[in-house]
C-alpha cells in the first residue's frame, strides 16, 4: 500500500521532482567549489485549496546517516502550537543512482517531542524528497484558511526542516519556496519574485527567490481568485501596499475616504516611531465571512482575515479597523524590538511569555492611539472603547489570585483553553492586552502629566524603536533594564516598581492612573455609550453580572456577583422572565422595570434537564460604562489622539 501510495505521489510531483534534482545538482556542483550548502526546495500545490488540502513536496538536502526531521512547534507571534495535528500523508523517499524506483524512507515520530521525526538516510543519498498534505480547517463544517476563492498560506504548515538540537538556527537555512496556484489566481506576499511581490495578472506557478526559514515563515501568501492592491501614502519610501483577496468583487470596492484613513495610518506610524525597519509593508487582508476571522503578525507583511464587508462597511470598519493598526505596529515592537523572552534560535524551542505584556499590551494601546490619528476612529469612539476595556478589567476577581504576569507566562494554555465559563474568575489569554494596554496609558498621561506636556510616551518611541533611522528588517532584541533605562532617558522615574508593582499586585481593581493623569474618571449610565450600541451588545455583565446568549444559555457568571449569589451558572438556559418567555429584549425589560421596585426578578431556568427557578435581586438598573471628564484638569487624553 505505501509503494502503491508513493507511486501515485510519483506521478503527482515527478515533474517538479526531476526539475528540483536538477536544479539541486547545479546547485550542488555551485556549491562544492563555494562551500555553500544548497537550499531546500519547497513547493507547495494550492489547486486543492477549495477542497481544504494543501500538497507539499520538499527536497532536502542530506548526508547519510541518522537525521532528525521538525515540524514547527513555536513561532515569536503566535501563542499557540502549531498545528500538527493537521498534517497528513507525510511520506519521505529519495533517490538512490542505479535504483530505478524511489527508495521509502520510514520515519518515527519522537515518544516525547511530537513534533520531531527521526528517520535514517541511505547510503549514496545526498538529498530526500517529503511529501505530506496539510488539511486547512480543523473540523470539516468549520472554516479555516481556504476556500472556493481563497488560499491563506502560512509556510510553517506545510513544511519540516532539518533540525540537530537547541543550537539550530532558521536564520541559517536557506529555502527555494514555490507555489502553484488554482487557474486565473493572484498572490501577494512581502516574498519576492520575479514577478515580484504580488501579481496584477493571473499566475499558475511562482517561484520565489531565496531566502531564510526565518524570513520565509515570516511571510504569507495571500492568494485568491478576486485580488486588488492598493498603493498606500504613495510619497512614503519604503512602499506600503494594500493587498486584499475576496470571495467577491463587491469586496473589492473600496471607498476612497477609507483608502484615504490607511494611507493615513502609514503617515501616522511613520511619525510615531520616526523609522521604517523593512524593505516595503504588504498589509495582506482576506474579505470573506467563509474564513476563519484571525490576524497575524509579521515583520514587513500582516495578516488580517475579517468579514466580507470590513472595507465597504463603516460599521464593520470602525469594529475592526484598530486591527490592521494593532499588527502593522508589531512590525516595531515585536519584530524590529523584540523582547530577549521572545528570540528562539529555532522553532522548537518554547516561547517564553513573560513579556507579552510589553509585546501585546504596548501594540494594543498604540494601535487604538493610531487608528485614532489616522481617522479610522473618532476621537468618541477611542474614548468609548478606553471605557469598555476599563470596565471589563473592573470586573475580573480572578485577578484576587492570579496575576498579569501569570497570565503572559501562562498564555499558551490559557489562549488554547475554553474561555466562556467563569472567564473572569480564571483569567485569559487576553488581559495581556487589555490590562496591558490600560499601564501603557498610565505610563503615557504620567509622563505627560510629570513633564507639563512637554514629553508624552511618543518620545520614548522614537528613541527606543526609531533612533531616526531605517535599517532594514534587522532584530535589535531587548530586556526589561533596556525598556526602563530608555523611559527613564525621556522621563525620570521607578519605572521598574512601576511596572513589577502592576505585574503582580493581586487586586481585583484596574490600573486606571491612566484616566486619573488623563482627565477622566469611569462611571456607569443606564444607556449604552455609541459604540456599544454600534456592536449591539446585551450582555448584562455590569448589571446582573452575567453573559447570555440570544438563546437564553448562560455563557459566564461573575464570582460574587448579583447572578453568582443567586445560584446562576455557566451552561444554564434562561427559559422565562418574570413569566414571559424568555428573550435578550424580556430580560432587559425586566433590568430596566426593577430599577427602584422592591420585587426581585424570577427567571425559570434549566440546568441539564433540571428545571427551578432563581431570584435576582437587582434594583440598579441598567449598567453601560462610560468616560466622563474629570473638570477643572487636562484632557490628555484627546491631546494623545490628536493627529501628529
Amino acid at each position: 500500500m505505501i509503494l502503491t501510495y508513493i507511486g501515485l505521489l510519483r506521478v503527482r510531483t515527478i515533474s517538479y521532482y526531476l526539475i528540483a534534482i536538477l536544479a539541486f545538482a547545479m546547485s550542488t556542483t555551485c556549491s562544492v567549489a563555494s562551500g555553500v550548502k544548497p537550499p531546500i526546495l519547497l513547493k507547495v500545490d494550492l489547486r486543492d485549496a477549495p477542497r481544504k488540502l494543501l500538497h507539499t513536496t520538499e527536497v532536502i538536502p542530506v548526508k547519510p546517516g541518522p537525521m532528525t526531521l521538525a515540524y514547527p512547534q513555536w513561532l515569536p507571534s503566535v501563542h499557540l502550537a502549531g498545528p500538527i495535528d493537521q498534517q497528513a500523508g507525510l511520506f519521505i523517499t529519495a533517490h538512490r543512482v542505479g535504483f530505478a524506483a524511489p527508495t521509502p524512507i520510514r520515519w518515527e515520530r519522537d515518544p516525547v517531542e511530537l513534533y520531531l521525526f527521526h528517520i535514517v538516510v541511505p547510503k549514496g543519498v545526498s538529498s530526500i524528497e517529503v511529501n505530506f498534505d496539510f488539511i486547512t480547517a480543523a473540523d470539516a463544517t468549520a472554516a479555516g484558511s481556504t476556500d472556493a476563492n481563497i488560499a491563506v498560506l502560512n509556510w510553517n504548515t506545510v513544511l519540516l526542516y532539518p533540525y540537530h538540537g537547541r543550537s539550530t538556527k532558521v536564520a541559517s537555512i536557506e529555502v527555494t519556496p514555490t507555489i502553484v496556484m488554482p487557474a486565473n489566481w493572484h498572490f501577494a506576499s512581502a516574498l519576492q519574485s520575479n514577478e515580484g511581490p504580488a501579481s496584477p495578472e493571473p499566475s499558475n506557478s511562482v517561484t520565489f527567490h531565496t531566502v531564510s526559514l526565518e524570513q520565509l515563515v515570516d511571510s504569507p501568501v495571500l492568494s485568491g481568485r478576486y485580488f486588488r492592491e492598493i498603493l498606500l501614502a504613495p510619497e512614503i519610501t519604503p512602499k506600503h501596499y494594500l493587498d486584499l483577496v475576496a470571495d467577491t468583487p463587491a469586496s473589492l470596492q473600496i471607498n476612497q475616504s477609507h483608502i484615504d484613513k490607511f494611507s493615513e495610518l502609514v503617515r501616522q506610524a511613520g511619525t510615531l516611531f520616526h523609522s521604517r525597519h523593512y524593505d516595503s509593508f504588504h498589509m495582506l487582508v482576506t474579505l470573506s465571512d467563509q474564513i476563519a476571522g484571525d490576524a497575524f503578525d509579521h515583520h514587513q507583511s500582516l495578516d488580517n482575515r475579517r468579514p466580507a464587508d470590513f472595507l465597504t462597511s463603516e460599521k464593520s470598519l470602525t469594529l475592526y479597523g484598530d486591527y490592521i493598526a494593532h499588527d502593522f505596529v508589531h512590525s516595531w515592537n515585536g519584530k524590529y524590538r523584540r523582547s530577549m523572552s521572545l528570540m528562539a534560535a529555532n522553532y522548537q524551542m518554547p516561547i517564553i511569555g513573560t513579556d507579552l505584556w510589553i509585546y501585546e499590551g504596548l501594540t494594543d494601546y498604540l494601535a487604538g492611539v493610531l487608528a485614532a490619528r489616522s481617522g479610522i476612529w473618532t476621537q468618541q469612539q477611542f474614548l468609548d472603547q478606553w471605557s469598555e476595556k476599563a470596565a471589563r478589567f473592573e470586573h475580573r476577581p480572578g485577578k484576587t489570585w492570579r496575576d498579569l504576569q501569570d497570565t503572559a507566562t501562562m498564555a499558551p494554555i490559557l489562549w488554547a483553553a475554553d474561555s466562556s465559563a467563569y472567564e473572569s474568575w480564571r483569567l485569559g489569554g487576553y488581559d495581556f492586552y487589555g490590562e496591558g494596554a490600560l499601564i501603557w496609558l498610565e505610563v503615557d498621561t504620567t509622563i505627560r502629566s510629570g513633564t507639563g506636556g512637554k514629553k508624552s510616551l511618543d518620545d520614548f518611541l522614537a528613541v527606543f524603536y526609531g533612533k531616526g533611522t531605517g535599517t532594514g528588517t534587522d532584530t535589535l532584541p531587548f530586556t526589561f533594564e533596556d525598556l526602563v533605562n530608555a523611559l527613564n532617558t525621556v522621563y525620570p522615574h521607578d519605572w521598574a516598581s512601576f511596572f513589577k508593582e502592576r505585574l503582580h499586585k493581586l487586586t481585583p481593581e484596574a490600573p486606571l492612573g491612566g484616566f486619573t493623569h488623563g482627565g477622566y474618571r469611569l462611571v456607569y449610565r443606564d444607556t449604552p455609550n455609541a459604540w456599544t450600541a454600534l456592536a449591539g451588545k446585551k450582555d448584562f455583565e455590569y448589571s446582573i453580572a452575567m453573559k447570555v446568549r440570544p438563546d437564553g444559555v448562560v455563557t459566564d457568571v461573575l464570582i460574587g456577583g448579583i447572578a453568582d449569589k443567586a445560584g446562576f451558572a455557566p451552561g444554564m438556559k434562561l427559559l422565562s422572565v418574570n413569566g414571559n418567555p424568555f428573550s435578550i429584549d424580556q430580560l432587559q425589560r425586566a433590568i430596566r422595570n426593577a430599577k427602584g421596585a422592591p420585587l426581585p426578578i424570577e427567571c425559570a431556568v434549566e440546568n441539564n434537564g433540571v428545571a427551578t427557578t432563581l431570584t435576582l435581586a437587582y434594583h440598579s438598573g441598567e449598567q453601560y460604562p462610560a468616560l466622563e471628564r474629570d473638570v477643572g484638569t487636562k484632557d490628555r487624553l484627546l491631546e494623545i489622539v490628536t493627529p501628529r
